[in-house]
């Protein structure tokens, strides 16, 4: 009897154990099993053992890794305070030591953002820490744990493993090219790795699997580092008290099946049953450990104006998500630039950025009269909204109330009907 669907489970080592259920047209499955027999590499994690499932190569998840990284600090307030620059680089260099990964290129970064209580680290080792994790982890040693953490997915190569499952939903979807070929939308996909979900039962329990083993990784890295490993129970704590105090504001936790994260009663349980192994590895250091510093010192006028401006430039991205709120945006920018829409539709998509930051750095180079390949170049190298402000002779108070300007415009024109008033040039997604 024929079918008209089938599906493919992935596994590796000889346990057998699945790894990844794919369901696809009969068409492309038996060419997808033939692929696979090519692509498919079976990796074991460092420390559990854990067999993983890769259709990457490491090479790739890198320079993936360092592209969706420069696209972050980009559009990042990146902090340059000395003290908190120098704390986390000290710890991010002595848990990198412990990686002993000496081929990938190590970066540690702080971001500017008070509200983000995070931090992240993308493929190749490059690992940026929001100052809205600093009272979580006050010291020294509980920026270890943060660290370590994160350390452990570039270690273990969370992110191109996860990459390597939403490549094998593609093909399920949408053939090869689109997801082996050159696909603008790879990086993208390399910052989502750690919470990418195409379904229930498919992806999200395994992110929950990574949380785990970057837990337990993240133990052995710090204690080898010379932090004690027990200060996790601590962080984790003020992490939870952190989460609730949020939950309780906009009521939108999610309960620990629907969750990449565990929750945090099996988060602490899993943490005392490992510490013992991490304590194996621990030889105190020397030092006296150095606390964080507050967040009063990240403050400055210019520093919560450039945040603003951010918020603002998302804001508008966030608006344009939908055909109706990106014919909106468009109208709004063209007004504001007193500029035909069809220009700003066109230009922005060869530009290949974002609504905000397109509008953004148009706004800036109308406001410093500056030609914009020179605003664009500028941002292309990672200069701050401040630093190009001053350089192309605008205020970043003006840049502002030009943002929300637009913000407040496109509003109004959301949903109003619109014959086509962008010209043949102009299409909704």
């Amino acid at each position: 009897m024929p079918l008209s669907s089938a599906h493919i489970t992935i596994s590796c080592g000889d346990s057998g154990k699945p790894l990844l259920l794919v369901a696809m047209n009969k068409a492309r499955f038996g060419f997808l099993v033939s692929l696979l027999s090519l692509l498919a590499g079976c990796q074991v994690a460092p420390v559990t053992g854990r067999s993983q499932l890769m259709l990457v190569s490491e090479g790739q998840e890198v320079s993936l890794g360092e592209e969706s990284y420069r696209y972050i600090l980009r559009d990042s307030l990146v902090s340059h305070e000395r003290e908190a620059v120098r704390i986390v680089r000290k710890v991010g260099e002595r848990i990198a030591r412990a990686a002993n990964k000496p081929d990938y290129r190590w970066d540690f970064q702080v971001i500017n953002d008070p509200e983000m209580v995070n931090a992240f680290a993308v493929p190749g080792g490059k690992v940026a820490v929001y100052t809205g994790i600093f009272p979580v982890a006050r010291d020294e040693a509980g920026l270890a744990v943060v660290l370590g953490h994160e350390v452990a997915h570039a270690l273990a190569r969370h992110a191109g493993e996860r990459l390597s499952q939403s490549m094998l939903v593609q093909l399920g979807g949408l053939g090869l090219s689109a997801a082996l070929g050159s696909n603008p939308q790879l990086a993208n996909q390399v910052l989502q790795a750690y919470g990418l979900g195409a379904g229930l039962g498919v992806i999200l329990p395994f992110s929950r699997s990574q949380e785990s083993e970057a837990d337990r990784i993240g133990l052995i890295l710090m204690a080898k580092a010379g932090y004690d490993p027990r200060v996790a129970l601590e962080v984790w704590e003020r992490m939870e008290k952190t989460e609730k105090k949020e939950s309780a504001r906009d009521r939108s936790a999610p309960p620990e099946f629907l969750s990449t994260h565990p929750g945090y009663e099996t988060r602490t349980q899993q943490l005392r049953a490992w510490i013992p192994e991490a304590l194996k590895y621990y030889e105190p250091a020397q030092r006296t450990v150095e606390i964080l510093p507050s967040l009063e010192v990240f403050d400055s006028p210019s520093a919560k104006a450039e945040r603003e401006l951010l918020k603002r430039i998302q804001a508008v991205n966030r608006q344009a998500q939908d055909s109706r709120g990106e014919r909106a945006v468009v109208e709004a920018i063209g007004y504001g630039l007193r500029t035909n829409p069809s220009v700003v539709y066109q230009e922005r998509q060869q530009l290949k950025l974002g609504y905000g930051q397109y509008a953004a750095l148009r706004a800036l180079s109308s406001l410093g009269r500056s030609p914009v390949r020179g605003v664009l170049a500028d941002y292309e190298k990672g200069l701050s909204w401040s630093d190009m402000a001053q350089i192309h002779g605008a205020k970043l108070t003006e840049l502002l109330s030009w943002m929300g300007e637009i913000r407040r415009t496109a509003g109004l024109l959301y949903g109003q009907p619109r014959s086509n008033p962008l010209g043949p040039g102009y299409r909704t997604r």
